[in-house]
């Protein structure tokens, strides 16, 4: 009677922290408008600014996955949500763009401390033929987070003002955090967990980051992260909301709620792409992924050289499937890298590749805000060419992410 409730608690718990680490990772679109008003910020300081939660969500992760390994995810999980709260409350007092950046970088360095050791506490507790779903369902309910910080924020923001909104996620991120250390257990009450000597540890740490370094899979799995997440997160996260105001000329609710349609995606397409990987695309799971990308290739090409020719209802049709084929990737990936892991080092290896992603969104944000202040300004807003610029560069990339699954090797390893 004691494991199933306790499972769905521990479930439930962790979605509802991971939901908030999706909606820091968003918000910036929404809150754009605002804090270039509040710091007379241009473009490539907002990007600065925004890419500021991915350098140390991503330059923790190594550490992130060992201590998943040496502490356990509650441990991990209810310190990151502690920081994360921290980083909420300091980014709403900011007086200048730099405390803001300084806020939204330990935003990030919390928000780390979650992905990887959910995954990792979730597999004992569900098993390992779970696995798929529970990163599903992690994924979905992160892109719920989306939702909430597409419309329902921008409401929100203005009901009380962007600086209030932060107090009061701060207030929540911190009942999450006890939340956290009261309900997440790491092992069910049956399996008892071998702690290895601190000799021994040490020896077993060094091997991995040595196995996994060298191994020609991870280095081809963390390329494909980094070019096809950057692009994404840089559109969904920040520029895809002023392009609709700026060339559509959509009032704030309109964008939001076409952006609104990028979550929407990614909830309904990771269970369907899912459902694709284990029955029609069961022994090919690289092409279903690469299927996948090539979709994404056709919605950014859509958005680069159609641009202002599309409706309303286009645009939604792209970033539907924008998300659909971006939840659905992410799954098969991770997927992939659990059956090729050993189930103790899971942790270790999930925190090495996970940097990539992050890494390749902190350098998109910036990158294509300096191409987009390049252009500049016309009256107040960027024009189509500004934005031509830094989707393009979007695009450059997919277009790598694409040739780069063609080139995935099945790798056999241990379970």
């Amino acid at each position: 009677m004691y494991l199933l409730p306790q499972r769905w608690l521990i479930l439930i718990t962790l979605n509802a922290v991971y939901l908030f680490v999706y909606f820091h990772r968003i918000s910036t679109a929404v809150l754009a408008p605002y804090l270039m008003d509040a710091f007379s910020a241009s473009a490539a300081s907002l990007g600065g600014m925004s890419s500021a939660y991915f350098y140390p969500y991503a330059l923790s992760q190594p550490l992130v996955g060992l201590l998943t390994d040496r502490w356990g995810a509650r441990k991990v999980v209810t310190l990151s949500t502690v920081i994360a709260f921290a980083g909420a409350f300091l980014f709403g007092w900011a007086p200048t763009l730099l405390f803001a950046t300084l806020g939204r970088g330990l935003i990030g360095l919390g928000a780390g401390g979650v992905f990887v050791p959910a995954l990792k506490v979730l597999l004992p507790w569900f098993g390992p033929k779970a696995f798929a779903q529970m990163n599903v369902l992690l994924l979905a309910t992160g892109n719920v987070g989306a939702i909430v910080a597409s419309t329902p924020y921008a409401w929100f923001i203005q009901q009380i003002g962007w600086r209030n909104s932060f107090f009061f996620i701060g207030g929540l991120t911190f009942l999450f955090a006890v939340l956290s250390w009261t309900s997440i257990r790491d092992f069910p009450p049956d399996i008892r967990r071998e702690i290895a000597p601190a000799k021994e540890v040490h020896h077993s740490i060094i091997g991995s980051f040595a196995d996994i370094l060298k191994n020609r899979f991870y280095w081809i799995m963390a390329a494909l992260f980094f070019t096809y997440a950057g692009p994404f997160s840089t559109f969904q996260g920040l520029w895809g909301y002023p392009f609709l105001i700026d060339i559509f000329k959509y009032d704030k609710l309109q964008a939001s709620n076409l952006l609104m349609t990028i979550a929407l995606g990614a909830i309904l397409g990771g269970p369907f792409l899912g459902y694709l990987a284990d029955k029609t695309f069961a022994t090919s799971r690289r092409t279903l992924l690469s299927i996948s990308i090539g979709v994404q290739f056709l919605n950014w090409s859509g958005i680069v050289f159609l641009g202002p020719s599309l409706g309303y209802l286009s645009l939604a049709l792209i970033f539907f499937l924008m998300g659909m084929t971006l939840s659905g990737t992410l799954s098969l990936i991770w997927s992939i890298v659990r059956e090729i892991s050993p189930q103790e080092r899971l942790g270790t290896v999930m925190g090495l590749l996970n940097p990539a992603p992050f890494l390749g969104v902190a350098i998109f944000q910036p990158l294509t805000g300096y191409l987009m202040d390049r252009v500049g300004k016309i009256g107040g807003a960027f024009p189509l060419e500004a934005y031509q610029h830094a989707f393009g560069l979007c695009l450059f990339s997919i277009s790598i992410s694409l040739v780069i699954s063609f080139f995935l090797i099945r790798t056999k390893g241990r379970r």
